[in-house]
């Protein structure tokens, strides 16, 4: 299976981040001798079902050292583009491809066990889309405090995941509304008022559940979708907040 890491944008003067950033890439962050880019592909390239890997965002390996040669693209502007970009370079390459992995280059906690787990979960790749999310529960028995944004549904909380398994066709339609989703992926309540009102009604209930979520993404997309409850917290924790800058740099020099 190929891989996209999505590691675009530049954190800019009024993100809290800046201060640990100073105008370069959050993906080139030092974590503990390592950027955090380094720590995504080798989990990535250490894995068993992992083949190649595009990176869209950063152009070049900005002296980064990998197990394996990567592929570099520019940023193209947005997440969903720089998502489009990759797909568009590996057709280019290879011609039809299968299921790809869609990973954000901010993950910096996973391993290669948790990304062979993950692929091993999507079996046997039925559905076009398969999407990640992680319970509070899950997150806060491993990074306690993390301060991550979680959004209630009917008996749990969950924050969303940044490891996807999908068909690159799901790509090839209705692409401003993939646009939509990925500018308000992080907020409830803008997702719920893209997919319509009786998502948002249940949701302010808290009574959507994970299949309301399903039956809708199979509705909108026109292809099978499933949603991954992952017990692995680290597929969840992404660095957005300085605060999480420190506590991961912490975890992984503990672990």
């Amino acid at each position: 299976m190929d891989c996209i890491i999505t590691a675009g944008g530049i954190p800019g003067p009024d993100d809290p981040i800046y201060a640990y950033t100073q105008g370069q890439s959050k993906a080139l962050l030092d974590m503990n001798g390592r950027t955090m880019l380094e720590r995504v592909v080798d989990a990535l390239q250490g894995s068993r079902y992992v083949d190649d890997i595009v990176i869209v965002g950063l152009g070049h390996d900005h002296d980064q050292q990998f197990q394996r040669p990567v592929h570099h693209l520019p940023d193209h502007g947005s997440l969903f583009s720089n998502g489009l970009a990759g797909v568009a370079w590996l057709r280019k390459q290879k011609g039809k491809i299968g299921h790809i992995l869609v990973c954000s280059g901010d993950i910096p906690a996973i391993t290669s066990a948790h990304i062979d787990a993950h692929i091993e979960s999507c079996q046997p790749l039925d559905k076009a889309l398969y999407y990640t999310f992680a319970t509070r529960q899950v997150i806060e028995e491993r990074f306690p405090h993390s301060n991550r944004t979680y959004i209630k549904l009917k008996g749990i909380e969950i924050a969303g995941g940044d490891v996807i398994v999908a068909d690159p066709s799901v790509t090839d339609s209705n692409r401003e509304l993939w646009t939509a989703l990925t500018e308000a992926r992080k907020h409830a309540w803008k997702l719920a008022r893209i997919v319509g009102l009786p998502i948002l009604l249940k949701l302010l209930f808290r009574q959507l559940a994970i299949r309301d979520i399903e039956n809708k993404a199979t509705s909108i997309l026109g292809q099978p979708t499933r949603i991954i409850l992952t017990p692995h917290a680290e597929l969840a924790m992404d660095v957005d907040k300085p605060r999480q800058v420190d506590m991961l740099r912490q975890y992984l020099e503990e672990t």
